[in-house]
């Protein structure tokens, strides 16, 4: 999905928000060709270690920009 009810709450421009958008399977998964399941499928399994430690630097690097 590349939407989200997320986004409702910029329309007003008072709350400044941001989306951070991460891959968290496997490449092997991604290289194999199989089919993968969606998000917000019980099936969806992420790849714990690098999808945290890509997860929290993003996140993090974005609010040190915001505070500049």
């Amino acid at each position: 999905m590349v939407s989200e009810d997320f986004s409702l709450f910029r329309l007003d421009g008072k709350i400044p928000t941001s989306m951070l958008m991460l891959g968290a399977v496997a490449e092997a998964k991604v290289a194999s060709g199989e089919r993968l399941p969606s998000l917000h499928s019980s099936k969806f399994l992420p790849d714990p270690e690098p999808t945290l430690r890509t997860g929290v630097k993003g996140m993090t690097t974005m609010v040190w920009e915001l505070m500049k």
